[in-house]
């Protein structure tokens, strides 16, 4: 004889609904440059620190060249390192969104390659259902390139811009020679940075 669908639960309640897949919205601003770089991504919220250091390098541009940190209510997470052993750093490998912002909208730092010192602000704006059989993540909206690496942080890419738009400056045929050999293309696509995001989710890159 078949067994009632109900007949596994206590007091035969009725088995709750699951809850729908949602996904979070996060807006990033690269500081200290103009015009201003920025993205806005949808990702997962059971994602790892670790994780979406990559999702946020293939967004905005960046090729995972140098270290990085966040920076989270007064504390910094990371890749543990020996030389940095006076410093506590947590392990962005072992934390995920969720687990950090239970209570979301929320704002916390990236900052990436500590030579050139590129911090981004990334607010939590909210969450929303994902799309059945949708993909993420996702880059929803951005503008601007990414400044290419090693630029010097924002005072070396403001010169390298001044530089770049002035073909009669001594310097403008060096500087374009090097931005290109740094694959930097002075142009932003909001379907290359999700192709870039999901090739990282499915390990190609």
């Amino acid at each position: 004889m078949s067994r009632s669908p109900m007949s596994d639960t206590p007091n035969n309640q009725e088995v709750p609904a699951r809850k729908a897949s949602i996904v979070w919205r996060l807006t990033i601003r690269l500081t200290g440059v103009m015009p201003i770089v920025w993205r806005t991504i949808l990702v997962r919220p059971d994602t790892k620190l670790a994780m979406l250091h990559r999702y946020l390098q293939a967004a905005m541009g960046w090729r995972e060249c140098h270290q990085y940190m966040f920076k989270i209510d007064g504390k910094e997470y990371g890749i543990p390192n020996r030389d940095y052993a006076n410093r506590k750093v947590y392990d962005a490998r072992r934390y995920n969104l969720a687990r950090l912002f239970p209570n979301h909208p929320s704002r916390f730092e990236y900052v990436y390659d500590f030579g050139d010192w590129w911090e981004h602000t990334i607010e939590i704006e909210g969450e929303e259902a994902a799309e059945y059989r949708k993909q993420y993540p996702v880059c929803v909206d951005g503008a601007e390139p990414c400044p290419p690496e090693d630029a010097g942080g924002p005072p070396g890419y403001r010169e390298l811009l001044l530089v770049l738009r002035d073909p009669s400056h001594p310097q403008h045929d060096d500087f374009s020679k090097w931005a290109e050999s740094q694959f930097y293309s002075g142009r932003f696509w909001v379907q290359d940075a999700t192709w870039r995001m999901r090739d990282v989710r499915r390990g190609l890159i």
